[in-house]
């Protein structure tokens, strides 16, 4: 026990780490340094939350609807940009004896009129068959019915404001006529499905009042959903079905649709730049304080280190106390960090509609970028050290 305390000695005197002695020594100091520290991994949480919202949000829509696989054109880009292809192409599935159901899906974007400003807004349309609606939320369902008809509609309560106040004017009136590319519906009831990258809002019609409103003559759609008997046999299923069906249309499993949209915004969209970008700047901004803090520190005891130096003590103590220092003082700023983000979390949700969480693997994430940050500022730091010479100070 007594070899022990000797060996631990220069690292902890009286039982304390050296490293936490030195960053205490100046209590303001080291507030800055955990300041400078937490506002860099603030940045980063919170780029990485906007991007997690981001990658939730373009997946609203598949989301909400059941099946087990996507057909969709070759010409494919994102949900609300693909080509249509024949609706037959999704009943050909029906002689695969695994495929159970599948539900047709149509997109348009076209134009609402706020119903109290009169003014005209971009929307999605989606329609969908009333015997084979994938939307099979309880608010949704509960109104099938008016999908029969050529000019029911359901509106999404979670669309901008700036549409106007669709489910207040509901509650007042019951329903409520709506103008939708110069033509009217009845709006019935709300669901609730969230604005996307693409889209501020939504409207769901059935088949019949689609097409009278955006005048399509053919029977194409857009999108169609499959449902396995035994959704074990995906990968098979989806060999068959490619193999069998005409080139202008690909079959594909639920979770690799849901790659492909999220890859297009990733790959063709700024905000992989955005965000790696803000990240490379939240480091480098933590960085330069931690660097500073340190640098100053080491400036001001580089007599003692000198001393130290000249008592015999190796370059490799130093470094590996300046190094101590700074993989503390991420343990410090962290901590604020996560509380800060939870805040802006909840008001980018509540304010802002965008969906943003505190998630386990970002915060290990951004803890092991912090540590990565104050480990290279203590390296750059330990220049100034390595320069200093006994015989030069004394």
């Amino acid at each position: 026990m007594i070899r022990l305390s000797t060996h631990l000695a220069p690292w902890a005197p009286g039982g304390i780490p050296l490293a936490w002695r030195q960053l205490l020594a100046d209590r303001k100091r080291f507030a800055v340094a955990v300041a400078g520290v937490a506002f860099g991994a603030l940045l980063m949480l919170f780029q990485l939350g906007i991007y997690q919202a981001f990658m939730v949000m373009v997946l609203r829509p598949i989301d909400a609807m059941t099946g087990d696989l996507a057909m969709i054109s070759r010409d494919f880009q994102y949900f609300m940009a693909t080509e249509g292809f024949p609706e037959r192409r999704l009943y050909q599935t029906l002689a695969d004896p695994e495929v159970a159901e599948v539900y047709p899906v149509m997109i348009r974007f076209g134009s609402w009129r706020n119903p109290e400003t009169r003014r005209q807004y971009e929307i999605a349309l989606l329609g969908v068959r009333p015997f084979a609606n994938p939307f099979q939320a309880p608010e949704i369902r509960a109104w099938n019915l008016i999908f029969k008809t050529a000019d029911g509609a359901l509106y999404d309560a979670g669309s901008t404001p700036e549409y106007g106040a669709v489910a207040a004017l509901l509650a007042r009136d019951g329903t409520l006529t709506g103008e939708f590319n110069k033509r009217r519906l009845r709006v019935h009831g709300t669901f609730q499905l969230g604005q996307t990258l693409a889209a501020y809002g939504h409207i769901l019609v059935g088949a019949e009042a689609f097409r009278r409103l955006t005048d399509r003559r053919d029977s194409t759609i857009e999108l169609g959903m499959i449902r396995l008997r035994d959704p074990d046999a995906a990968g098979r299923v989806i060999e068959r079905l490619n193999a069998r069906l005409p080139p202008d249309v690909e079959v594909l499993t639920r979770a690799d649709f849901q790659r492909r949209e999220q890859t297009y915004w990733q790959n063709n969209t700024p905000i992989g730049f955005i965000v790696t970008a803000g990240m490379i700047i939240a480091m480098f901004v933590g960085a330069v304080i931690v660097y500073q803090i340190l640098y100053t520190d080491i400036n001001d005891h580089l007599k003692v280190y000198a001393t130290l130096k000249a008592l015999g003590l190796s370059d490799g103590f130093f470094t590996r106390l300046i190094l101590q220092q700074g993989t503390l003082l991420p343990l410090f700023g962290v901590v604020p960090a996560l509380a800060l983000s939870a805040i802006l979390f909840r008001l980018a949700d509540t304010l802002g509609g965008l969906p943003t969480r505190l998630t386990l693997p970002d915060t290990l994430t951004v803890l092991g970028l912090t540590i990565l940050m104050c480990v290279l500022a203590s390296l750059l730091a330990l220049r100034r050290l390595r320069a200093a010479d006994p015989a030069d100070i004394f």
